[in-house]
């Protein structure tokens, strides 16, 4: 079990420091794949460190926790997540469910999942 929480941490991991690393070397490209767009130079640099560092933190929490031997640090990645699920949820009831937003929910979701059984799991080992 201990393997398979591992794994799990290291794909919450791997896919928050991919899209980080997508946002500050790509913005515009990463953000349009999104659904975002800047409408000025300021709006680009605010997708390059706002949404790159929401899954910047959320990789580093997941490091933190794999090699630091702090698995608690993968709920701040959890949360990011939920709370991303949650910022979704409320978009959905306030302005309807947008076309192609099962995604971005299936995602969030699973990775809240996924760092949450790899906290647990590994603060027991």
């Amino acid at each position: 079990m201990i393997w398979i929480a591992r794994i799990a941490a290291v794909l919450v991991g791997l896919f928050s420091l991919a899209m980080g690393a997508m946002m500050i070397l790509s913005p515009a490209e990463t953000a349009e794949g999104l659904g975002l767009g800047a409408l000025s130079p300021i709006g680009l640099n605010a997708l390059r460190a706002d949404i790159g560092a929401f899954f910047l933190a959320s990789a580093l929490a997941s490091g933190l926790a794999l090699f630091g031997g702090r698995p608690h640090w993968l709920l701040g990645a959890a949360a990011l997540y939920g709370l991303a699920f949650l910022g979704r949820l409320v978009g959905i009831a306030v302005d309807g469910a947008p076309e192609g937003i099962a995604t971005p929910l299936v995602v969030e979701f699973t990775m809240v999942v996924l760092a949450v059984f790899a906290a647990r799991t590994l603060s027991r080992s």
